[in-house]
């Protein structure tokens, strides 16, 4: 959960409470929710020299669940019983969601630039309507179908960097098509969200998640240390300020932007939010090109265009009935 890139969290279940937060608020948390979750990619990207990708999947999650701890701790004796009825859902979600996606999207992140990053992870709503249409009985409309195939021609152009030849030649980046898989990922990641168990508290489902992650990402970790012979945290010496990137990647993406996150949709709505988390590319991409120095070029345009017409189109019917 980037959230992850959290192209299609509107199928997240939200928080209920009341309206006392202005719907100004609502919508500034939910920007800034966008905006973590497009610094993910980026300050992923900034350490990749330093920090090992095992070191900063399993430290941000462990952030991440001690300070969910205080705010579910309340609502776990009950959403614990729920939870063990549905083991096997529980256990797809916090392995997709949290041990697959996070190791899949750093893998991407240290291998591609963090605007490709963003703008091939924020294809997981096309690739919900395709698991739909295969997995389930929820077929997609033509327009829908329409939207597919041209998200599909923005992400390969964004890929090939506009030369189709890389196809032909089959030299692709690495950590774009890690990136690719990373969205198919939160796709499948998504769509079991809805087998999750009704009448839990999501924060409470975050926090069980990321302790069924932690459960692959340690072993990860330890390998990492013994075997590889990695660091604790990060080959930087002084230390601390890689172990600042990975406090703000548990703290801010994970923590803070699930909280926001299910703020923002219990006052508006998950039609509304979901509309917002069309933002995390553009801030992937804004902050890359101010803090990394990233490059925009004409074929990111160009894909951007492309993707964004052609998730609209997919969602189009699905938003409507929403």
């Amino acid at each position: 959960m980037s959230h992850a890139n959290a192209s299609n969290v509107s199928n997240a279940p939200s928080v209920t409470q009341g309206d006392q937060t202005p719907l100004p608020l609502a919508y500034l948390m939910l920007v800034i929710c966008a905006m973590m979750w497009g610094s993910n990619h980026v300050v992923a990207r900034g350490v990749n020299a330093t920090v090992p990708f095992e070191a900063l999947a399993f430290w941000r999650w462990v952030v991440a669940a001690v300070m969910l701890f205080p705010f579910c701790a309340r609502y776990l004796g009950r959403d614990l019983r729920l939870m063990a009825q549905h083991k096997m859902s529980m256990f797809l979600i916090g392995f997709t969601g949290v041990f697959l996606f996070s190791i899949i999207i750093y893998l991407a992140a240290y291998n591609t630039t963090a605007v490709n990053t963003g703008l091939l992870n924020a294809t997981a709503p096309v690739w919900v309507l395709i698991f739909a249409a295969v997995l389930t009985a929820n077929k997609p409309s033509l327009s829908q179908w329409v939207g597919v195939l041209v998200a599909g021609v923005g992400t390969a152009t964004i890929i090939a960097k506009a030369d189709f030849s890389v196809f032909t030649e089959m030299s692709f980046v690495s950590g774009d098509v890690f990136a690719m898989v990373s969205a198919m990922v939160w796709a499948a990641y998504s769509m079991l969200l809805k087998r999750a168990p009704k009448g839990v508290h999501p924060l409470s489902l975050v926090f069980v998640s990321a302790l069924i992650g932690l459960v692959f990402l340690t072993p990860l970790y330890v390998w990492s240390l013994v075997v590889n012979g990695e660091p604790f945290f990060t080959h930087l010496d002084p230390a601390w300020p890689d172990m600042m990137k990975i406090f703000y990647i548990g703290a801010g993406p994970a923590f803070f932007g699930y909280l926001f996150w299910n703020r923002g949709v219990s006052i508006v709505g998950p039609a509304t939010a979901g509309v917002f988390m069309y933002l995390i590319p553009v801030f992937a991409s804004g902050l890359a090109i101010v803090f990394l120095g990233e490059e925009l070029h004409l074929y990111h345009l160009g894909g951007i265009a492309l993707i964004a017409f052609g998730i609209w189109q997919a969602t189009k019917k699905k938003r409507a009935v929403s």
